[in-house]
């Protein structure tokens, strides 16, 4: 492939990061992972089936609708070790649709790989490293890296390496430097969506309690187009925030300030916000929020700029030892600015998902999932809609 999937593929000698949440979430996850208990080397075989159907209003451009099987393997590891904790999760698998998709073959891949380690130097000073890479098909409308509509395989990685030092009780930095990147295998998206991103932040905070602490941060992001030319931009950002921990099973983080962008084609300046929480409602119920706004890569196109706003909850329940239930939603609005070249387009993106797991024995599991996207758009050829339902079994060991 291209050089930056060598490229990004090379990073992951170095390290990596159990989740990549929107791009402008990474100063505010957790970089040095969970490491909240040990867990013993996990294998999990996954075989599924299911019904697919994407419903385009886009002029040549084909609907499917097809059912598909699919199949999988995979293994996580966390050894949290007060020192040096560290944790990976690897999953390998396959899709195979029963009927063609017009430009693409039958059958896609997937395989992700993510690392976290972290290591505490002394009692004021720790490093960590997040790692994840994904090469994948389906669009991930949380990441803010690839396009909306569905465009075949891809490689996307992100990297994070931070340096935090405590310079007395209540006042510490931290330094880190970001990574990431996205390349299609399809020449005519690669020739638009292809592009490596570098982040450097400096973040000096001050805890006002031992449950509250505030921050002020300053960025900068690089953003490079490997294969057209007149998109690469630069922003600053100047931001500041606050960490609050309500209890030991509710905290959150919020930022917000100024991006002040510029490229070839346009200079620009609008707030930047993100904001995330968690909450552990008990140990058998999780819920997380994220949210962002800011400027957008992904599907520039002939466009000066894409402002988005970003937001998702997810939550987990387990009903009792034995079944189990989950929910999320997503949705991300985008405002493309044409300039003089071509009219502004407004778009709106929604996700809904739903499910349910049955665990048969302590090792084997039959879970039932649905998913809805929606996108709606100024520009009608390309709103689309899609509706997808699976049944599967997992086996763990």
């Amino acid at each position: 492939m291209r050089s930056l999937l060598y490229l990004l593929t090379a990073m992951g000698i170095f390290a990596l990061s159990t989740r990549a949440g929107a791009q402008g979430l990474v100063a505010i996850q957790n970089y040095s992972g969970d490491f909240q208990a040990d867990e013993p080397l996990t294998w999990s075989i996954t075989t599924r089936g299911g019904y697919d159907q994407l419903e385009y209003d886009i002029p040549g451009v084909e609907s499917f609708e097809t059912f598909y099987v699919q199949g999988g393997i995979g293994a996580t590891y966390t050894d949290a070790d007060q020192t040096t904790p560290w944790s990976f999760a690897v999953d390998l698998g396959a899709i195979h649709y029963l009927d063609d998709i017009e430009r693409y073959d039958n059958t896609f891949y997937n395989a992700r790989v993510a690392f976290n380690i972290a290591h505490q130097v002394s009692q004021r000073l720790k490093i960590s490293n997040n790692f994840f890479l994904t090469y994948e098909a389906q669009p991930n409308m949380a990441l803010g890296g690839t396009t909306t509509l569905f465009n075949g395989q891809y490689l996307y990685g992100f990297n994070n390496f931070n340096v935090s030092y405590a310079w007395s009780q209540r006042f510490s930095t931290t330094t880190s430097l970001t990574v990431d990147g996205i390349t299609y295998e399809d020449d005519i998206v690669s020739e638009a969506e292809d592009r490596l991103s570098q982040l450097v932040a400096q973040q000096f905070t001050y805890a006002l309690t031992k449950r509250t602490s505030v921050t002020a941060e300053y960025r900068f992001r690089n953003v490079g187009y490997q294969n057209s030319r007149g998109r690469d931009y630069q922003s600053h950002f100047a931001l500041a925030g606050i960490d609050h921990a309500w209890s030991q099973r509710f905290s959150g983080s919020f930022r917000a300030g100024a991006e002040f962008m510029r490229s070839e084609r346009t200079n620009q300046t609008a707030p930047y916000a993100e904001v995330a929480l968690n909450y552990a409602v008990a140990r058998q119920t999780q819920a997380r929020w994220f949210g962002a706004l800011g400027f957008d890569g992904a599907e520039l196109s002939s466009f000066q700029s894409r402002y988005s706003l970003r937001t998702g909850v997810n939550v987990t329940h387990r009903i009792n030892k034995r079944v189990g239930v989950h929910a999320g939603t997503q949705y991300a609005y985008s405002d493309f600015d044409g300039g003089s070249v071509t009219n502004d387009v407004t778009e709106h993106s929604l996700m809904l998902s739903a499910g349910v797991s049955y665990n048969i024995t302590e090792n084997l599991a039959l879970d039932a999932a649905y998913t809805y996207s929606l996108l709606s758009s100024d520009d009608a050829a390309r709103e689309f809609q899609r509706n997808n339902i699976s049944l599967g079994l997992t086996a763990s060991f």
